[in-house]
Parts: structure tokens; C-alpha cells; sequence
């Protein structure tokens, strides 16, 4: 070999060791930085997975009902009452509020869960009994209230804002923006360019503390980079929605924008309907579907955001389609569902929620979600030991050249 090749090969070797001092070095201080509070998200997250289940649990007088019991030998089922009715004891425990949204009973024992906004921004949700149109509480919330009076709201304020508010909320994306790059910064330290795979995947058996804590922090990274870095991304999604559509819709131009973004054409005499009747039409063009929430018109051009769930026919991933209908003449305006996508921006966004709750793929995908936010205090537990190991050898180097 030249001298010239070799000096080529030096500088080659010297290039890659600079390379990957940079990447350690964005890996190190992003993780022990936004690292912390990766922790937080992560359970905090965890909890979240299941906090239907839970809140259920801790307030079931106020979240669950008993479902009545038919008559021997009858054989129709238990009926709902109707939306009217529902509506109206909503309204009637409101006090004059405005309703902003109405969420379907998740199970038969489930009670439907009414938003109702004030002129002063205090806002409500109101539980109401769907067999017997009766409230079963309601809980109240401050305009400018920032830790809730209840514990799984509490959890939710934390998990998305820090209890930081609209502030909070921007910080969180941007964090998570800093957590994708410690992620991807960890797979290229990972990457074993030596082809020593085995290694790389699996955790040495009697191994010492050192490389066990090295090895447990490689591994939870590695496997669970996929889950984690969805959960990061759909993050982002829902506390920076619209500059994070706005840029899907640049690579997929095609991309439109959500139901609640159409207009009603106001008409001369003519009321808006209800939301029984919005209810009935998107019933009536897409039978089989189970309520999963109605959004009434924020103004006189708003239209109804119906959202039906477990909508027959549609991906087994994620059943849900949402339409949206003029508020005057029942048009149908727009239709979104997993058949009625017009673009792979369509698709990527319709994603994201699915991703991040785990529901796309019902049990599985909860539970994997589960284990990825308890994998994060894992992976930031074992990075800081690995940084205080590296910090003492180094320590101890500089005292013995001393």
C-alpha cells in the first residue's frame, strides 16, 4: 500500500470519528435535555392509553349507567333515547351555554359526554344517561384554568401542554421535534458498520453492570424507534395542526382540508337543523355506523361534523368517517373516511390520531403504546447512567495524566 493511500484512509477513518462525534454529541445534550421530559410524556402517556377505562373506574356514578333489563321473552333491544332529548337535559344543566360538541356512549354502560362553551370561556362537560335522557354530573372548567380540578384532565394537561397552556402546547411539539433528531442521531451511533448485528440487537448474557445498562439502552431504543417515533410525530400533528397540514399539503397537494373547514350556505326563513336531524342524513347515506361524536356549526356558515365509528365496510385499522353536512339544507359537503381518500397527504394525516392512541389496531396497538411510553423512562434512565459512566472514566484519565 502507497503512502498516499494509506494517508487517504487515515483521513477517510479521521472524517467518519468527527462524523460520529457530532452525532454523539447532538445524541448526548438532546437527550439529557429533552430527555427528562420525554419521561413525562411517556407516562403520562401510558395512563392515557387506558384513561377512558380508568376515569370510568374513578367516577362510576358519574361515567357508567345500568343498562335496563327487557321484559321476559321480549325480543327487541334496549333503545337509546333519542338526541332531542338527550340534548335538551344537556341544555337544561347548561344554563345557557352553548353546545360545541356531543361524544357518543363508548360502550352500552357508557353515558354521552356534551361540551358546552360560555361567553366568558368557562366551559362544561355534561354526562348524560342514555336510556333515561337524565345528567349524571357535570364537571366545570375555567377559561383560563391551567391544572383541572380532575385527575385524568389532569393527566391530559400535562401530557400535551406541561400545564403550560397554549404556550405549553407549542413547546411540547417543539420538543418532540428535538426528541425525533435525538432519536435518529441514536440510530446512527447504533448502526453497526462493522456488520456485528447480533450484537447490536440482543443484551450480552452475564454481562457486567456497565454493559448491561449500555446493552438496555441500545435495545429498548432500537425496537421500540418505529412506535416512538410515530408517537412523536403525532404529536406534533395535534399541537401544531395546522402548520403540520399545511406542509403535508405541499408534498401532496391534493390534500383537503377537514370537514369542519366547509360552509353552509345561509338561507332567507330557514333555521338550522338539528343535530338529530344531521344525524338521520348521515344515517341515512352510510347506515351501520355507531355515533362516535357530532360537532354543531360554530357560526350561521359552520356546518355539522358528524363522526360515526366502527362504520361498516371500511380499513379494519381505524372504521371511523366523518361528514360533513350544510347545517340549512342537509347537503352532504364532504366525506372523509379511509374509501374517500384523494391523496397519500390524506392518508398520512388520517393516521396520526390512530398512531398515537394505539386505537388503529384495537387491543395490540393499545398495548404496544402502553409499553412504548414505559420504555421511555427506561431509555432515558439508562442513557444518563451511560453518560455518568463515560463522564468518570474520562475524570479518572485526566487525573492519572495529572
Amino acid at each position: 500500500m502507497s503512502s498516499e493511500t494509506g494517508a487517504t484512509g487515515a483521513f477517510r477513518d479521521q472524517r467518519g470519528r468527527s462524523w460520529r462525534q457530532l452525532w454523539l454529541d447532538i445524541h448526548l445534550y438532546l437527550g439529557l435535555f429533552a430527555g427528562a421530559l420525554l419521561v413525562i410524556f411517556g407516562i403520562t402517556g401510558s395512563i392515557l392509553v387506558f384513561w377512558q377505562e380508568l376515569d370510568e373506574w374513578f367516577n362510576p356514578a358519574l361515567l357508567t349507567v345500568t343498562v335496563p333489563k327487557l321484559a321476559e321473552g321480549t325480543d327487541s333491544e334496549v333503545v337509546y333515547q333519542s338526541l332531542h332529548k338527550i340534548i335538551h337535559a344537556a341544555e337544561q344543566a347548561a344554563q345557557g351555554s352553548k353546545i360545541t360538541a356531543l361524544y357518543g356512549p363508548r360502550n352500552s354502560a357508557g353515558v354521552f359526554a356534551i361540551y358546552a362553551n360560555r361567553e366568558s370561556g368557562d366551559w362544561q362537560r355534561i354526562f348524560v344517561d342514555p336510556y333515561q335522557a337524565k345528567v349524571t354530573g357535570v364537571r366545570n372548567y375555567g377559561a383560563n384554568e391551567w391544572i383541572p380540578d380532575y385527575l385524568m384532565d389532569f393527566i391530559f394537561q400535562l401530557h400535551f401542554s406541561l400545564l403550560l397552556g397554549a404556550n405549553g402546547t407549542v413547546a411540547v411539539a417543539l420538543v418532540a421535534l428535538l426528541l425525533i433528531i435525538s432519536l435518529i442521531t441514536g440510530l446512527i451511533i447504533w448502526w453497526p458498520v462493522n456488520g456485528h448485528w447480533r450484537k447490536a440487537l440482543t443484551i450480552k448474557r452475564n454481562a457486567g453492570m456497565v454493559r448491561f445498562n449500555f446493552d438496555l439502552h441500545k435495545t429498548f431504543s432500537f425496537y421500540f424507534f418505529p412506535a416512538l417515533g410515530a408517537v412523536l410525530l403525532s404529536g406534533v400533528y395535534m399541537n401544531l395542526n395546522e402548520p403540520f397540514v399545511w406542509i403535508t399539503q405541499q408534498f401532496s397537494p391534493s390534500t383537503r382540508e377537514y370537514p369542519h373547514k366547509f360552509l353552509s350556505n345561509p338561507v332567507n326563513g330557514m333555521q338550522s337543523m338539528g343535530v338529530e336531524h344531521a344525524w338521520n342524513i348521515a344515517m341515512e347515506h352510510f347506515p351501520g355506523g355507531k355515533l362516535n361524536a357530532i360537532y354543531p356549526p360554530d357560526s350561521d356558515t359552520g356546518v355539522f361534523t358528524v363522526v360515526q365509528r366502527e362504520a361498516p365496510q371500511l380499513s379494519a385499522y381505524w372504521p371511523e368517517r366523518q361528514i360533513a353536512i350544510d347545517q340549512y339544507s342537509g347537503e352532504i359537503l364532504d366525506v372523509r373516511a379511509p374509501d374517500t381518500r384523494r391523496s397519500a397527504g390524506e392518508t398520512f394525516l388520517d393516521w396520526q390520531w390512530p398512531l398515537h392512541s394505539g386505537k388503529a389496531f384495537g387491543w395490540v396497538g393499545r398495548i404496544l403504546i402502553f409499553l412504548c411510553g414505559l420504555a421511555c423512562p427506561v431509555i432515558y434512565i439508562t442513557g444518563v447512567i451511560r453518560w455518568l459512566q463515560k463522564r468518570q472514566v474520562r475524570q479518572t484519565k485526566i487525573r492519572r495524566m495529572s
